[in-house]
């Protein structure tokens, strides 16, 4: 089938300046607060609690149910689990933790350059993946504590540079094959420098590891996969993942600016603000100036459109659209449970929020910020969480308001783990600028939001799971204006 990648309208100017993580255009403000009111949704806390990233004063709260630990399919050999499990299961690699502890951060390793994921290798969970925003993708074996000096894989990107906290370009995503490693290809999602001056893209890449070397992949191995056009330098997006059902799903911001100036989060055409799903596999049709002569022909690209793709057959969306109207889906998560991607979904002036991407949702953007209409839109605005507006909008899970500091969410992800049963099904996230953690739980019908769990000094930039069911968040230390440095990996643990 030929693929075509609809044309993004290019103009110069309205770039701004962001903070990594993509926080909202204009800086919060007392102004700001007044006049949005208060969120119900959202958490709302009192006063800031005191910890370290190693600590908390506070536990989970909220009716989170005491349920036994699902654990995740691990690696299996034709004589059984190599982990000593009799169910295929990898065994608790943890000693199960009574009741609901606080939550703290655990300490993994440090030493990376503005690390935005950490995920565990597919068969071997203990062994991290670390991507660095500069371009490096960096294996943390079990037991290092500091960034290694190699690297897995690395692209050029563009704004590699790490002196200044507001472009948001670089290597934004990272996934395995479903099959890795017996498919030993993995994708990846990054901004590269703009040759001459020209456009600024997002490419979509696969490589295959190296034959000769499993710790490395074969830079010569690159196959471009999918490549959009960006207009700004912030609201890239840039998470990716594979699904249960083997598809590449790729989260993509609006395309910058502020108040979607592109005009992408209403537009059923444009590949910005969606959620994309695609198959990786060639099937040899290129793309065809002569079939879409209005169309970007920035490839020729070679994926497949699954023909269960929620707007397939309908002439007025892109039929790799799985989900539209996001701003900027900087962080998103899929529990491993079930399925559902959480997505946080970061703001403009007044609203941070969580979401579900589920298949053919239009979520708002630019319509609605949060629960909120935006810029005038006329919007219903009388839906709850997760449910679908008289407009056909569906709002978010939950929202928190620009007031304290907060500015900008960073998704977070669902806990699996067998260590604290008691969180079992909790998502974590938290926001940017202030370095506080918060908790809800979905049970499909209601969500049950914990406020804040946590608060700690770092800012949390990204996050991470693996095969135990773990949560691993990323934060870096800054300087407004100035570098970011002391890049380390947490996971989300008991705290004493």
């Amino acid at each position: 089938m030929r693929i075509r990648a609809p044309r993004l309208p290019f103009s110069i100017g309205l770039f701004a300046t962001m903070m990594a993580g993509c926080p909202g255009d204009d800086p919060p403000s007392e102004s700001n607060d007044s006049t949005s009111g208060s969120s119900t949704q959202g958490p709302t806390t009192g006063g800031p609690v005191t910890a370290t990233a190693t600590d908390t004063t506070q536990g989970m709260t909220g009716d989170a149910t005491d349920t036994s630990p699902t654990a995740t399919e691990g690696p299996t050999d034709d004589t059984g689990d190599s982990s000593g499990s009799t169910t295929g299961e990898p065994a608790c690699p943890y000693t199960p933790v009574e009741d609901n502890p606080p939550v703290a951060l655990e300490l993994v390793a440090e030493g990376f350059d503005r690390p935005l994921l950490a995920i565990g290798h597919p068969t071997e969970p203990d062994r991290l993946f670390v991507v660095e925003q500069g371009g490096n993708v960096r294996i943390l074996e079990p037991g290092e504590t500091m960034a290694p000096a190699e690297s897995f894989l690395f692209v050029d990107v563009a704004g590699a540079g790490n002196n200044n906290i507001g472009p948001e370009f670089g290597l934004l995503g990272f996934a395995f094959h479903p099959d890795f490693p017996a498919d030993p290809r993995v994708y990846v999602n990054y901004n590269p420098p703009a040759p001459g001056g020209g456009t600024d893209r997002t490419i979509v890449s696969e490589f295959t590891v190296d034959a000769g070397n499993p710790d490395q992949v074969d830079p010569a191995s690159e196959r471009v996969i999918l490549e959009l056009e960006q207009p700004a330098n912030n609201h890239n997006g840039g998470m990716i993942d594979f699904g249960p059902d083997g598809y590449l799903y790729i989260g993509m911001g609006d395309g910058g600016g502020g108040g979607d100036a592109y005009d992408t989060g209403r537009d059923p055409q444009m590949l910005l603000a969606k959620m994309l799903r695609i198959g990786v596999e060639p099937d040899g049709m290129m793309d065809d100036p002569q079939a879409c002569p209005t169309c970007d022909q920035l490839g020729p690209f070679d994926y497949t459109i699954p023909a269960d793709n929620p707007f397939v057959g309908d002439g007025e969306f892109a039929p790799e659209i799985y989900a539209w109207g996001l701003r900027n889906p900087w962080r998103y998560a899929r529990d491993p449970e079930n399925g559902l991607i959480y997505a946080g979904d970061v703001g403009q002036q007044f609203w941070e929020e969580i979401t579900l991407v589920e298949a053919g949702a239009d979520l708002g953007w630019s319509d609605m910020e949060g629960f909120h209409c935006f810029g005038g839109s006329g919007c219903d605005d009388s839906a709850g969480p997760n449910q679908t507006n008289g407009d056909g909008m569906t709002a978010p899970l939950v929202e928190y308001q620009h007031n304290g500091g907060r500015c900008s969410v960073t998704g977070g992800g669902v806990y699996r783990s067998c260590e604290v049963p008691a969180w079992d099904g909790v998502y974590f996230y938290s926001d940017f600028c202030t370095g506080e953690f918060f908790g809800l739980m979905w049970d499909g019908s209601t969500v049950t939001d914990m406020g804040l769990v946590l608060e700690q000094n770092e800012l949390p930039l990204g996050n991470g799971w693996n095969a135990h069911g773990d949560v691993f968040v990323t934060t870096v230390d800054a300087i407004l204006g100035g570098p970011i440095f002391d890049g380390k990996v947490y996971r989300i643990a008991p705290g004493a």
